[in-house]
């Protein structure tokens, strides 16, 4: 799963007036560098990683933006969420991609290809994110598909082909290829990993050595990648929102105590677990206020857990103008437990 130009679509989701204008990220004024820049701002000449007076020269019309890390992370882990609620084998080795095993693990399971198309359409309707997905049952042939499916497409590299798909591809399509290797690969003819998977034993090996030779001929094929682990349960679960709005009143801030209890029942959500503890804090520029709950029976409810993270914050709050952030935490996560009985049964009785 590759998130498209994602920087650029989160500002866009928090900003819809931003959809069709050329966007640059990386600062409003004069100093830094491109961060990131959207399809219209690339048409007109600008480039990542070039100086924000380039920018402003080649893009003059362009709004931007300096960016919000903390917004970007927010999403990503709502991401996660969504790919979680799909499978519990998830990897991101970054913040705009995943990989995911969607290999259905029950009869009722839905087809890999009806789970991608769905994942891709939640990203859209829920996230307002555009994603890209390549199906195969190869990382790098899933990896390649995927970037050959932008914008917004699924491309599916049926089982057998995978050989054959990533024959075409570069070498650079290697990402863990180390420089001087892709350089020796380069000089000696090899223009794409076709020619790594065909070449002689003796010709690879005196290239990059005789046990990368072997790795790298697998590689080549898509061949011998590790399986993708089920994800590790979190021990606790954390979301936070800046308070930009000075005028915010008691209502506003309640209402945003509301919405990260939402974001953090998404995210517990996946891994059948319910939280023992929730804790809502509130930052000042004095200091920070802090209060707890522990839950007993734990729970994963969502209006349970508004309940109590209103109850929490409302002593909090005032004075609204000062508060700067917000931070709600559920802590003591475990399995849900029943509730005891009131007369237990002795056996006896």
């Amino acid at each position: 799963m590759d998130l498209d130009s994602f920087f650029v679509s989160v500002e866009r989701s928090l900003d819809p007036s931003l959809r069709g204008r050329p966007l640059v990220i990386g600062g409003e004024g004069d100093e830094g560098v491109v961060a990131a820049a959207s399809a219209e701002a690339l048409d007109l000449g600008v480039e990542i990683g070039q100086s924000l007076p380039a920018a402003r020269r080649a893009a003059p019309g362009a709004v931007f933006r300096k960016g919000d890390l903390d917004a970007y992370a927010r999403v990503s882990e709502e991401v996660t969420a969504l790919l979680l609620a799909a499978s519990r084998r998830v990897e991101r080795p970054s913040i705009d991609e995943a990989y995911v095993d969607l290999t259905p693990e029950a009869p009722q399971a839905p087809p890999p290809v009806h789970a991608a198309e769905r994942l891709k359409d939640e990203f859209q309707r829920r996230l307002g994110l555009d994603a890209s997905f390549g199906l195969a049952s190869s990382r790098l042939a899933a990896r390649v598909a995927s970037a050959r499916a932008r914008p917004r497409g699924l491309l599916i590299v049926l089982p057998g082909y995978e050989p054959s798909f990533l024959a075409r591809q570069p070498i650079s399509a290697l990402e863990d290829l180390p420089s001087h290797m892709e350089k020796a690969l380069l000089a000696a003819g090899f223009a794409n990993l076709g020619d790594v998977a065909v070449a002689d034993d003796a010709t690879l090996a005196g290239l990059v050595g005789k046990a990368a030779a072997a790795r790298l001929r697998e590689a080549a094929a898509g061949a011998g990648e590790p399986p993708i682990a089920i994800t590790a349960p979190p021990s606790w679960i954390q979301e936070d929102a800046p308070v930009r709005d000075r005028g915010s009143d008691a209502a506003a801030l309640l209402a945003l105590v509301d919405s990260l209890v939402q974001r953090a029942c998404r995210r517990l959500k996946p891994f059948g677990l319910a939280a023992g503890s929730l804790t809502v804090e509130i930052e000042r520029g004095a200091g920070n206020d802090r209060r707890s709950e522990n839950l007993w029976p734990p729970t994963g409810d969502r209006d349970t857990l508004a309940v109590a993270g209103a109850a929490l914050a409302q002593p909090l709050l005032e004075p609204a103008a000062s508060v700067r952030r917000v931070t709600l935490r559920l802590g003591k996560l475990a399995r849900p437990t029943s509730q005891e009985s009131l007369f237990p049964s002795t056996g006896s009785l």
